[in-house]
């Protein structure tokens, strides 16, 4: 196992590297189609929780999975394709050109309805996703006793969703989605010191990778924020250990002029209502 996640870190340390010499040495990166040399990149990266079928279940963050249907046929429609992480850092490092019309599907927290609904959704419409599951939580989560509105993905499921090629896995943290005394997600505590912070983050990231290269054969090279929040010493942290990107909760559009904006990829919250087109004015 250890030997595993270190080779694993080493890679995303090297693809890591590469990214901040791209940054240092100010490369041009590639053009897409009807782009100028002013003009970088533009990524519009939606983000979605859960699923429910139920009226009474729906809320911003628990939605009918017939607005995710209509999310893809509108995209698929527009001429948009759908990216992940690996194809931004492919883009930066390697030169990959990029869609024309980028997008970039997200799920936060794993729950299960993104592998009852979300996951058959995207492979008919040909789309892929960045998937943020909570560690411990769908470590915990059984066969047998799941519902669509409170249960996590399990671990086996979560390896068929990764291994399809459909989903990309990012960081959520192992056990720190919460809210208390004042911190949100992996922020500093009030009255510990920096030492003490680094420490409990690094414990709970490595909690996290063991548990997805152990039990869903996979490997992570992206942060995602709870709750978007973070302390001033998160982001050195994340880029000490070896992550290449990281996605906040801020509603925009990111500009990829160079590889440090692949560590402030910015989304928008899919609400349970209106159209993808009016959220993120497209």
């Amino acid at each position: 196992m250890y030997i595993g996640i270190k080779l694993n870190r080493l890679r995303l340390s090297v693809i890591s590297a590469a990214l901040a010499a791209a940054a240092a040495l100010c490369v041009i990166v590639p053009c897409i189609s009807g782009e100028t040399g002013d003009s970088p990149p533009v990524l519009y990266t939606v983000m979605y929780h859960g699923f429910t079928k139920n009226p009474d279940r729906q809320n911003d963050y628990m939605i009918d999975p017939a607005f995710l249907e209509e999310d893809l046929e509108y995209l698929r429609d527009n001429g948009y394709e759908t990216v992940t992480v690996s194809d931004l850092e492919s883009y930066f490092s390697k030169g990959t050109p990029l869609p024309q019309k980028p997008v970039m599907l997200t799920f936060d927290d794993g729950y299960y309805s993104n592998y009852l609904y979300a996951f058959p959704l995207l492979r008919k419409y040909g789309f892929k996703a960045m998937l943020s599951p909570i560690g411990k939580a769908c470590a915990d989560e059984k066969n047998g006793r799941q519902n669509e509105f409170y249960s996590q993905c399990t671990m086996e499921q979560l390896k068929g969703m990764f291994g399809s090629g459909i989903f990309e896995p990012a960081y959520h943290s192992y056990d720190l989605h919460c809210i208390s005394d004042g911190v949100q997600g992996v922020q500093k505590k009030n009255g510990e010191t920096e030492n003490e912070y680094s420490a409990r983050l690094r414990r709970d990231i490595e909690a996290f990778r063991s548990l997805m290269h152990d039990g869903a054969n996979a490997q992570v090279s992206c942060f995602t924020y709870p709750f978007g929040a973070k302390s001033e010493g998160t982001e050195k942290i994340i880029r000490e250990e070896g992550f290449t990107a990281a996605m906040d909760c801020e509603e925009k559009p990111t500009a990829l002029s160079s590889p440090e904006e692949l560590y402030h990829i910015h989304r928008y919250l899919r609400p349970n209502g209106g159209t993808l087109k009016e959220i993120m004015k497209i």
